[in-house]
């Protein structure tokens, strides 16, 4: 699953812009709570995308997003999946009420990466607090046999996974997570997420994130930054736990009619101690995309 963040709260809530990737992270129905959705969806590892305003901030009490995009790479909880060629995303959510779901599913481009994510969510709002229960299926076929950093030609196959520098690769995942969080600042939405993946004991992630909305002209041009602070628990590596990784980035979305939107981002992740134990790098990938709302 993929919690940058706008996207897939926007494909589960249908509401506003920010992310685009799978997992936690798809509620609220105003533009307001757009940043607040895209943190959640980032946890869970989603990037940027946008979602007309005018489409998500509609007061009905069903939505549906559709987004299909580009990454030159494909980063989960800050591990390259995909290598340098890249993957081709997709996600489309549906939301009715305060609940959501959505599928995203990646297909490697000169790699033989392949994964689904199955994601439902249930949005709880206590004044301008937030609170987000929910489930994520993620099943991954085929990793990419080079992605961060070094051959796979000498993993392990044993049970549901692989395991490759102490970085185990889940065929499936059956993950819980919780979001919290904050609209109650103007332009800014901290929020925490945290995973447990049931079929990787111990298989926890915890992430704190700021996300910004940032208009720049009328309804139609804003931007999106973002920055997160990721802790291992478990699910990259049981060798460390711990700081996994810092990321940040940036997208810059244009509303080009009611109901679609295009954007694109640049995003930069810091590997850290438990990152650095299973050989993984810096990461830089830029994503493309269009959305549709309604």
């Amino acid at each position: 699953m993929k919690i940058n963040s706008l996207l897939v709260l926007l494909a589960l809530a249908a509401t506003t812009s920010v992310l685009f990737a799978h997992g936690p992270g798809h509620v609220h129905s105003s533009r307001e709570r757009a940043s607040a959705d895209a943190a959640i969806t980032e946890a869970v590892d989603v990037q940027e995308t946008g979602i007309p305003v005018r489409a998500a901030d509609s007061d009905r009490i069903w939505g549906v997003n559709v987004t299909t995009g580009w990454e030159s790479r494909h980063v989960h909880y800050g591990v390259d999946e995909s290598g340098s060629s890249g993957a081709y995303v997709n996600e489309i959510g549906v939301r009715l009420g305060d609940f959501s779901v959505n599928v995203w599913n990646g297909f490697g481009l000169g790699n033989d990466l392949v994964e689904w994510d199955f994601t439902a969510a249930y949005n709880v709002e206590l004044g301008p607090v937030f609170v987000v229960p929910g489930y994520n299926l993620r099943y991954v076929p085929r990793y990419a046999k080079d992605s961060h950093g070094e051959e796979e030609d000498g993993h392990e196959e044993e049970g549901h996974g692989e395991e490759h520098s102490e970085h185990v690769h889940n065929t499936y995942g059956n993950e819980l997570f919780i979001a919290l969080g904050t609209t109650a600042i103007p332009y800014v939405t901290p929020s925490a997420v945290f995973i447990w993946d049931l079929n990787n004991n111990p298989g926890g992630f915890l992430e704190f994130r700021l996300d910004g909305e940032v208009p720049v002209y009328e309804d139609i041009v804003s931007l999106q930054p973002y920055a997160l602070l990721g802790l291992n628990f478990g699910y990259n590596t049981t060798e460390v736990y711990g700081l996994n990784n810092f990321q940040f980035g940036l997208q810059g979305t244009v509303a080009i009619n009611d109901y679609v939107s295009a954007f694109a981002g640049v995003n930069y992740s810091v590997a850290l101690e438990a990152l650095e134990a299973i050989d993984q790098d810096d990461v830089f990938w830029v994503n493309v995309g269009l959305s549709f709302a309604y």
